[in-house]
């Protein structure tokens, strides 16, 4: 930056209210900062950004700074000019997939919903892996229903899709989730760590997860789970609901639909379901269900 450029960036300053760095405001200013990169101006400089934003010369920096730091935006060292970092690029990917991810998924959740007559539901990990948020949900015809709403978070220990995604998230942060103490939600909550192990091992193997009274009194759930090409968890797809309409002789035709439904988004997605075909036959799944009782998401 020339004098010239900083002497004018200190006349603007006067008269001008210091911005508390944690202030709404500094955080509206650094939104406004991002939005400037746009595919048709990917890099900017410091004094074009603080004029773009009508923003003080030292409240730019502190700015660009801190997203520096956090890999919001690089600086190219010899045009000194900013573009949009790793992190980024990140999360835009992420926004991207979510929303492939729910405009693929929508048909399926919508059919199994139709088919089953139970609610239906999408749900993926937290950026930190350490809860689970649902996505989508397909909401039972019938009057009775689930409470689950879009956006909520949900805890990765209890529940049938909560298991599915915890089973195969990296091992790392599986131990990170059971070394956390396990909060007992309803009379059926897995809280000790080693029986939860035991449970995450069997998911793995069987290819999906079941629960019941695990979250809510009254509420079961059966789930299947989305895989990445190195076979960790991108999403989970489930059917619940009450156990007043719960019947075993149903649950294995559920099974099958839900396999069906997952496989057929994971192909659109280039992803991998949890429980292909071959590694259980679906004609054992009746089996597996009458031997170890109700199966219960709740």
């Amino acid at each position: 930056m020339d004098t010239q450029t900083e002497r004018s960036g200190a006349k603007g300053q006067r008269g001008t209210r210091k911005v508390d760095s944690s202030s709404p405001q500094l955080l509206e200013r650094t939104f406004a900062v991002l939005a400037l990169f746009t595919s048709e101006r990917q890099e900017w400089t410091t004094t074009q950004i603080g004029r773009a934003c009508d923003l003080p010369v030292p409240t730019t920096y502190r700015i660009l700074a801190a997203l520096e730091r956090h890999r919001f935006v690089v600086r190219d060292e010899i045009t000194k000019r900013f573009r949009l970092g790793p992190a980024a690029l990140a999360l835009g990917r992420n926004a991207k997939a979510a929303t492939d991810l729910r405009t693929v998924s929508m048909p399926v959740l919508q059919r199994l919903s139709a088919l089953t007559g139970e609610t239906t539901l999408l749900v993926v990990p937290s950026e930190n892996r350490l809860r689970a948020i649902c996505l989508e949900r397909v909401e039972s015809p019938q009057s009775l229903r689930l409470s689950v709403e879009p956006g909520r978070h949900l805890p990765l220990h209890a529940g049938a899709q909560q298991k599915a995604l915890l089973a195969f998230l990296p091992p790392a942060e599986v131990e990170r989730v059971l070394s956390s103490p396990l909060e007992k939600l309803c009379k059926s909550t897995i809280d000790d760590p080693d029986q939860l192990r035991k449970e995450l091992q069997t998911i793995r193997r069987k290819g999906w997860a079941r629960s019941f009274e695990e979250t809510n009194l009254g509420v079961w759930g059966v789930a299947m789970t989305l895989l990445d090409e190195s076979g960790y968890a991108v999403a989970s797809v489930g059917i619940a609901g009450p156990r007043a309409r719960l019947e075993r002789t149903s649950l294995p035709k559920w099974l099958k639909l839900l396999h069906t439904g997952v496989e057929e988004i994971a192909s659109q997605m280039s992803l991998q379901c949890s429980c292909q075909r071959g590694s259980q036959r679906p004609g054992e799944w009746p089996d597996e269900v009458a031997r170890n009782g109700s199966p219960g998401a709740g």
